[in-house]
């Protein structure tokens, strides 16, 4: 298809978007802009065109985002460091410079910022004082796993970082233990040994595949189950190839069977009785084992007079 004819096929409001020029960028507006995970060539034109736009450019540490923009050729950005140690203190001045009709872009280390970074409260508190928020959509490591990782696409969940001691694990993986959808984790290779085993005492046998580096020259993704990877990993690091840094994990989800133990499903109703109220509680096992509501319901209430026979 020649371009004229591709051009025709277009619409005015597709042409429109295309041809933002900067003048038609909103001032006092917070703009959420992703940036790559790895790879410097894998930014947006928007992104680009925001990241010379905006007057204020806060960033996780200026030192590496400098090292983006040097990268693209943007120059002369006033970048202010805005992390999880100082935000509450930058707040303020932050909302303030919107106030005053500053253009404000935000944006993380790598990847799509508020994704266990910071940026959370600052939305929020725009939202608050009524000032324009949007988002400049682009790579994010949680999809870049997923598609990469081998295993179900079409449902999954993100847990965020996994905790770093043995209790907080082990409280993650018993809420999520009966979940069908596939687990995407964010862990470090210090702690991994130490989770693969919490892991396979709560999962049971399930695939697994371990990313890092995603995008970058040395990208790394390791394909198996919870019964093997511990021997993967050693026989690596016996060849003088560990694993280090940061890295993603991605798990498969619970496997429903026809035959599903009623003491299963009961173990799990109490599990989550702990920690949510009954109505969430039915709600996440019903999606979990896509077994009747009513059945749930009625089991989870017997077991929660139980409990609440016992306290007294």
């Amino acid at each position: 298809m020649n371009q004229g004819n591709l051009l025709k096929k277009l619409s005015k409001e597709d042409l429109d978007v295309s041809n933002t020029s900067n003048s038609e960028y909103l001032k006092g507006c917070l703009y959420i802009i992703a940036t790559p995970i790895g790879n410097f060539d894998d930014i947006t034109i928007r992104a680009l065109k925001l990241l010379n736009f905006v007057d204020i450019l806060l960033c996780e540490d200026t030192r590496k985002t400098s090292k983006l923009l040097s990268a693209h050729g943007v120059k002369n950005k006033t970048l202010i460091s805005y992390n999880d140690h100082n935000a509450s203190k930058k707040r303020p001045y932050v909302i303030n410079q919107l106030l005053l009709d500053k253009s404000i872009g935000l944006v993380s280390d790598a990847g799509t910022p508020l994704i266990s970074d910071p940026g959370y409260k600052l939305v929020q508190e725009c939202y608050l004082k009524n000032i324009n928020v949007t988002h400049s959509p682009g790579p994010s490591s949680v999809i870049n796993a997923l598609v990469l990782s081998n295993l179900p696409s079409d449902q999954f969940y993100f847990g965020g970082f996994i905790p770093s001691n043995k209790s907080g694990k082990e409280k993650k993986f018993l809420l999520t233990k009966y979940n069908q959808m596939t687990g995407i984790w964010f862990d470090t290779c210090i702690r991994l040994p130490n989770t693969l085993k919490v892991m396979l005492n709560i999962y049971g046998n399930r695939k697994i595949s371990i990313m890092r580096e995603l995008t970058k020259t040395h990208e790394d993704v390791i394909l198996s189950d919870l019964e093997n990877i511990e021997n993967i990993l050693l026989k690596r690091k016996e060849s003088n190839i560990p694993l280090l840094g940061e890295i993603v994990v991605v798990i498969s989800g619970y496997q429903l069977n026809s035959d599903l133990d009623i003491d299963i499903i009961k173990d799990n109703i109490k599990e989550k009785l702990s920690s949510f109220s009954l109505r969430d509680t039915v709600n996440m096992i019903v999606s979990e084992t896509g077994l009747s509501k009513k059945i749930i319901y009625e089991e989870a209430i017997k077991i929660n007079n139980e409990n609440i026979n016992t306290k007294k």
